[in-house]
């Protein structure tokens, strides 16, 4: 799908919004900065700013990204791309932060920031957890009457793998994030391999 000029455009200024403020707070702590101070970085009015974001915890992590391609999510909600649940959702998500395109260069000053205050890692959280709520609304959209206790596992199950992902992403920049959540599923995958359906008693 080819971008327009106006979506160009609204994916700098969210770019450069977010480079800013990840540049000042680094310089000046989370607190150290006001909006104003970040929207004359940024080059855009108060108004403009607060249009992309609400908060400099929101600049800092960077504005919202687009909707998944729906060619993809079209293949999802159809039972794609395996026919497995669990595969599906971890693939989606992988697409989906893939699509990301940060430098290896902003991967590590966000990385540094995150670990740096909590608020951060906290925010981070929220919006990966919510996203998976999203996903389980799609979920009950591809799945039909699925079960209450299936949805649950995939939910619990898909936010521990991020978390655990997102951990290791902070220790070990070799790989980003994606790959982290890859690797993570494929833990999981082989560790119930062979697994009997029901524990002994």
């Amino acid at each position: 799908m080819v971008e327009s000029a106006s979506e160009a455009r609204r994916r700098r200024t969210a770019r450069a919004i977010s480079q800013c403020a990840q540049r000042l707070a680094l310089e000046h702590g989370l607190d150290g900065f006001t909006m104003d101070q970040l929207a004359a970085c940024a080059g855009v009015s108060r108004r403009t700013l607060f249009n992309y974001v609400p908060s400099k915890i929101d600049a800092v992590l960077g504005v919202p990204g687009d909707d998944p391609d729906p060619a993809l999510a079209a293949d999802f909600l159809a039972g794609g791309p395996t026919g497995h649940l669990m595969t599906d959702v971890i693939d989606l998500l992988r697409t989906v932060f893939g699509a990301d395109e940060l430098t290896l260069s902003e991967v590590a000053r966000l990385r540094q920031l995150i670990r740096s205050d909590a608020r951060l890692y906290t925010a981070m959280h929220e919006r990966l957890v919510g996203l998976v709520e999203v996903f389980s609304e799609v979920i009950a959209e591809r799945e039909g009457a699925v079960d209450p206790w299936t949805a649950l596992l995939v939910t619990r199950l898909t936010i521990n793998l991020i978390d655990l992902a997102l951990d290791e992403s902070l220790d070990d920049g070799s790989i980003d994030f994606v790959e982290h959540l890859g690797r993570a599923y494929a833990g999981v995958v082989e560790l119930l391999r062979d697994a009997p359906t029901t524990p002994r008693t």
